[in-house]
């Protein structure tokens, strides 16, 4: 079974927004949200909200209105709102810099480096116009998955304004999504002197220090954040980590090269550690081999008595495992390794590495069928002549394949491999990981649309099983 590791935030989602108290410019988002300001400012194509000492950065994309605080001297005999226009826009950029394409943006960027070469006139204002312009080309590049050129963008961003929240947030997250996460720590670390209570920063970084088993750090820094901007993200963050976090303090804790494992220590003996230890490393290089993909971060596993799994997990009574970002397996009174248990944790194994290897973006079929397909399984006869049944039944077949279920997701995977080779399956999860949807990398990686490939699928079904 499969979650996906690191949610792959969006610049948006990272910035958080309060409820807002009386006697403060209220900005109201097309969200439906609002934050509360005590000064605010344009900066190129975004908002820079002042609360106390903190700061925030809005995309003034997001912004509906401002509604100005009544001022107790001198009222106002009406609500002021403004509302954002072309207008509003910073010199040189005259439409929405969502309206650019890349090459005019860049051409910009160009324009405002020549400007601060020859004059020193203005050059915070142009400054400031360029770092919001390459935090735009670092957006988009980050949204479309493209982290190599997100992360060139933020940096240079950063280059410019050491101080500018966004280019820093942007970086850091750059880093975590591709497991770089001693790097995303220290760019998040250095933030926070700057911005010690912006809340994005704050939740990426608790995200970070979750990935480096580092429970007590994320759940301070977390707590910190939800203090100043209470929302259901944070709150769901902090709720997992206490419920996991008070079942696995007392846990040990094991060290190999390329794995971290925590065990109850008074149910499942040492040596049993030491054994799914050795086993891991075992097939850690045949899997590096197999999936040409060498995991950046010590994958951990978390072996759990039966009901302190789901517990832990929440996860259903008939779920033997699961990964998400880190492998959690039950041992169930287990004293030593068998080949039940070798299956179960060659499967966990399987979802690390197809989600490193597609960035976590590889869809549910593929992670189960993939998975399946490593730790040896095979589909039945039985199953594979039921399939065919369903797939001939069919008047129209387009959505052939499309309804999830493990024995089809094993099925497809086989015919896949069968048809296509493994090597192909590789190229569409390394398209995957590159920011290229499902649909379009298969069809990179073999010529032919998923459509095609489940007819492809239906139809030999049909020739094995049917006569």
């Amino acid at each position: 079974m499969s979650r996906r590791k690191r949610p792959f935030l969006t610049m948006s989602f990272l910035l958080l927004l309060l409820a807002a108290p009386v006697g403060a410019d209220v900005i109201h988002l097309k969200n439906g949200g609002t934050v509360t300001a005590d000064a605010w400012e344009e900066r190129g194509e975004d908002l820079i909200i002042h609360q106390g000492d903190d700061t925030l950065v809005v995309p003034r994309a997001d912004v509906l209105r401002i509604e100005a605080k009544p001022d107790p001297d001198n009222p106002p005999p009406v609500k002021v709102q403004f509302e954002f226009s072309r207008q509003s826009t910073p010199p040189g950029v005259q439409r929405s810099m969502k309206d650019l394409t890349v090459d005019e943006i860049q051409t910009r960027i160009k324009e405002l480096k020549r400007l601060l070469r020859e004059s020193p006139d203005g050059r915070e204002k142009r400054t400031t116009e360029m770092v919001a312009l390459l935090n735009h080309l670092g957006e988009r590049a980050y949204r479309d998955r493209d982290l190599v050129s997100a992360q060139a963008w933020f940096r240079e961003a950063n280059d410019h304004d050491r101080r500018d929240a966004l280019a820093q947030l942007g970086l850091a997250a750059t880093y975590f999504a591709q497991g770089q996460d001693i790097y995303a720590r220290s760019t998040l670390e250095q933030a926070l002197l700057d911005h010690p209570r912006d809340p994005s920063l704050l939740l990426l970084l608790g995200d970070v220090y979750y990935s480096q088993e580092r429970p007590e750090d994320a759940l301070e820094t977390w707590e910190k954040a939800e203090t100043i901007l209470p929302g259901e993200p944070v709150r769901k963050r902090i709720e997992k980590l206490r419920r996991e976090h008070q079942i696995e303090e007392s846990y040990q804790r094991s060290d190999a090269a390329h794995f971290t494992l925590m065990y109850d220590g008074q149910i499942a003996q040492a040596d049993l550690g030491a054994a799914i230890l050795q086993y891991l490393e075992d097939e850690f290089s045949a899997m590096v081999t197999r999936f040409d993909f060498y995991p950046r971060q010590p994958i951990s596993i978390i072996v759990y008595p039966q009901r302190q799994f789901h517990e832990a997990t929440l996860a259903e009574e008939n779920v033997g495992g699961l990964f998400d970002g880190k492998i959690r397996v039950p041992i169930a009174g287990l004293k030593r390794l068998d080949p039940t248990s070798r299956a179960v944790l060659i499967h966990e194994l399987t979802h690390a590495f197809v989600s490193g290897k597609s960035r976590g973006t590889a869809p549910r079929w593929l992670h189960e069928g993939l998975a399946q397909h490593v730790e040896g399984r095979s589909t039945p006869a039985a199953v594979n002549r039921s399939l065919a049944e369903e797939y001939r039944s069919l008047a129209d077949t387009a959505a052939w394949g499309t309804a999830f279920s493990y024995p089809s997701s094993l099925s497809f995977v086989e015919h896949l491999v069968a048809r296509e080779g493994f090597f192909r399956i590789l190229d569409a999860l390394e398209s995957m990981g590159e920011g290229v949807g499902a649909e379009e990398a298969f069809e990179r990686a073999t010529r032919y649309t998923l459509r095609e490939l489940r007819e492809a699928w239906g139809e030999s079904l049909t020739r094995a099983h049917l006569h």
